[in-house]
């Protein structure tokens, strides 16, 4: 198996954890200490950042598209989706089925999350769609 399979099939791994809302099973993947955007933050901060997420799409779910490893360095394209269930950056929380694209480069050291650098399409999570609907 090569390095690079076994460094996608772990974080494939902490993306479950993280699609099914198991926060307790996220610690092990995550440093005591972790850099996120340049800011340190604390194990605990840094899942608390993930899980308020949920907070407004209950059934929030993350995807990964693409991948590329080298060394340390993991950079993923992710598909999210979720369910405004909460008013999110002025939209409100009315059902709506949502869908945007995230962009994060974390630097993974023996399996562990130590920096994160990322970005996502949040404008798209505003976006108004009917109830019931597909996202786009």
């Amino acid at each position: 198996m090569s390095h690079r399979s076994e460094v996608i099939a772990h974080y494939d791994a902490y993306l479950d954890a993280c699609s099914r809302h198991a926060w307790e099973e996220i610690l092990p993947f995550v440093a005591d200490t972790v850099v996120v955007n340049g800011v340190e933050q604390s194990r605990s901060e840094y899942v608390a950042g993930i899980s308020s997420t949920v907070e407004v799409f209950p059934d929030y779910r993350w995807t990964l598209r693409r991948a590329l490893v080298d060394g340390q360095w993991l950079a993923v394209h992710l598909t999210t989706t979720g369910t405004r269930l909460g008013d999110f950056l002025g939209a409100p929380g009315d059902g709506s089925r949502v869908a945007t694209e995230e962009f994060d480069m974390y630097r993974i050291v023996d399996g562990v999350i130590h920096e994160v650098y990322g970005t996502a399409d949040n404008a798209r999570l505003r976006r108004v769609d009917p109830p019931g609907s597909a996202p786009t």
